[in-house]
């Protein structure tokens, strides 16, 4: 390997981090996004319902709605909490 070789791995090696933490703070941008339109749908849904729906009725409502919402929490969540990110995020050395 040449002198240029090298220096040209060592630079892209060097960068990779960069590359890496920005693909993982788009995917936290876009995923936060889409928590919080996903929890805007679920109140505007849960508002209109409140007063037309049985409490049974109601709380079947709320608990898909929740799981909606959920399913963009949680992996905030444990990205977060227990630095565990999705597959497509999971980087060595960073």
């Amino acid at each position: 390997m040449s002198i240029e070789d090298t220096t040209r791995a060592l630079l892209a090696a060097a960068a990779r981090p960069a590359e890496c933490k920005q693909a993982r703070c788009a995917w936290v941008r876009k995923t936060a996004a889409a928590w919080r339109e996903a929890q805007r749908r679920m109140d505007e849904r849960c508002g209109e319902a409140a007063e037309r729906l049985s409490e049974k009725e109601f709380e079947r409502l709320f608990d898909e709605e929740e799981a909606k919402v959920d399913a963009f929490r949680k992996p905030l969540k444990d990205a977060a909490e227990r630095d565990v990110w999705p597959r497509e995020l999971h980087f060595g050395g960073i």
